[in-house]
C-alpha cells in the first residue's frame, strides 16, 4: 500500500511539473524545434515574430515556414497569444487585447536581442494583427517589414453579422460587416516606413472574397500565390505549407 501510494505522489508530482513547463513554454511562445529564441542576439537579420491565427498556434501554423526561416539563419520568435480561459483555443481573445499581448511581447524580443526593429509575420487574424500593432504608437518605428499571409485585413464574409462574442469574440471581430473592422479602417492600414507583402491563395475559403484580403497603400506587395505558381493548389491554412509560399517570402525578406 505505501508503494501504490508512493507510485501516485510521484505521478501527480511528474504531471504537475509537466503541466508547468506547457504552461511557461506558451506564455515565453517557445514552441521547441520551431522557434530560436536562443540564436545570436548579435546577427545581422532582423529578428522575426511568428503570429498565428485564429483557433490555431504557433505549432500548427507554422510547422513548415519557421524550421525553413531558422536554417536560413533568422532569429524566430512566436506567441501563443488570444486564451480567454486555460482550456480555451488561442486567437479567440477580444482581438484589441490579442493585440495589447502581441506587442508588449515584441517589446520583449526587442529588449531581448537589442535590435532596433523586428519584423512580423502573421497568417489569418495574424495579419491583421501584425498591421495593427505596427501601426500602434509604442511601436512606432520598431517594425522593419511585415508578411500578412491570407490576411483578414477587411473581415471575411463566412462569419455572419451579429454573431454573438462570447465564446470567440475575435470570430465576431472578423465579420465583415463588424463594428470593429470599420472602425479599424477609419485610418491608413500599412504605416510610414514598413515594407509589407500581402500574400493570398484563390482557393482561400475561410477569409473571403479573396480579393479583400489584398490593400492598395504605398509599400504594399499584393501577390495571389497562383499568379506566381499557375499551378499550386492552397487552402487557407495549407497556404501556409506549399513551396511557393516559402520562395516569396524568402524572397521578401532578402530585399535588401
Amino acid at each position: 500500500m505505501p508503494n501504490a501510494r508512493l507510485h501516485h505522489l510521484l505521478a501527480a508530482a511528474v504531471i504537475c511539473l509537466m503541466s508547468t513547463l506547457a504552461v511557461a513554454n506558451d506564455a515565453l511562445g517557445l514552441p521547441t524545434g520551431l522557434v530560436n529564441a536562443d540564436c545570436d542576439p548579435q546577427s545581422k537579420q532582423t529578428p522575426i515574430v511568428l503570429i498565428h491565427g485564429t483557433f490555431a498556434s504557433t505549432r500548427r501554423a507554422f510547422s513548415s515556414l519557421a524550421p525553413a526561416l531558422k536554417a536560413d539563419g533568422h532569429c524566430l520568435f512566436a506567441l501563443n497569444y488570444g486564451r480567454q480561459g486555460p482550456l480555451s483555443p488561442y486567437g479567440t481573445m477580444d482581438i484589441n487585447q490579442s493585440a495589447q499581448q502581441i506587442s508588449d511581447f515584441v517589446n520583449l524580443v526587442l529588449v531581448r536581442t537589442g535590435a532596433t526593429k523586428v519584423t512580423l509575420i502573421g497568417h489569418s487574424q495574424g495579419g491583421l494583427l501584425a498591421f495593427m500593432i505596427a501601426r500602434s504608437a509604442p511601436l512606432a518605428g520598431k517594425i522593419d517589414r511585415l508578411v500578412a499571409l491570407a490576411p483578414s485585413l477587411n473581415g471575411t464574409t463566412r462569419v455572419p453579422a451579429g454573431m454573438s462574442m462570447k465564446h470567440c469574440p475575435a470570430c465576431a471581430q472578423q465579420s465583415d460587416q463588424s463594428a470593429f473592422l470599420q472602425a479599424f479602417h477609419q485610418e491608413k492600414v500599412n504605416p510610414p516606413g514598413v515594407r509589407s507583402l500581402i500574400l493570398a491563395t484563390r482557393q482561400d475559403l475561410v477569409v473571403t472574397p479573396v480579393e479583400r484580403q489584398f490593400m492598395d497603400e504605398p509599400d504594399v506587395t499584393n501577390i495571389l500565390l497562383q499568379d506566381k505558381y499557375p499551378k499550386a493548389v492552397a487552402t487557407h491554412s495549407g497556404l501556409l505549407h506549399v513551396a511557393g509560399t516559402l520562395t516569396l517570402v524568402r524572397e521578401f525578406l532578402e530585399q535588401p
